[in-house]
């Protein structure tokens, strides 16, 4: 019979969360995956932790990641200028169909994409259960 090593994980990013509980802010920032690397690495410089989640967006079904930074207000400013720094607007281009055309042209089409949506949420409360 095999035996199954049910010891919890250490070092995770939600278990430096959970040591620091005393963050009174909590930043969500949706990004596209390519910007991902640069933005938590510039983050993790600046000594905040982040935890990522791979998601895909709706629009153009592009894969995005989600950034959940636990951090104290005075910490917000450095954060934000950070992920403006690494998650950047890009230009590109995808085939729509030509209106009013007898055959079915794709006419390319220019659309920007990419930079940060960002979510900046007061802690008030926080229990683990």
């Amino acid at each position: 019979m095999k035996t199954i090593d049910t010891q919890p994980i250490k070092n995770t990013p939600i278990d430096e969360i959970r040591k620091n509980s005393n963050y009174n802010c909590l930043i969500i920032a949706i990004i596209q995956l390519q910007d991902e690397r640069k933005a938590t690495r510039a983050l993790k410089k600046l000594g905040l932790t982040c935890y990522h989640q791979s998601s895909t967006g709706a629009f153009l079904e592009r894969k995005n990641a989600i950034l959940l930074i636990g951090l104290n207000d005075e910490d917000k400013n450095k954060a934000i200028e950070a992920i403006r720094k690494t998650c950047h607007e890009r230009t590109e281009y995808v085939s729509t169909p030509l209106e009013g055309a007898p055959l079915p042209i794709p006419l390319s089409t220019p659309i920007l994409v990419g930079g940060a949506i960002v979510f900046i949420l007061p802690i008030e409360h926080y229990e683990e259960i």
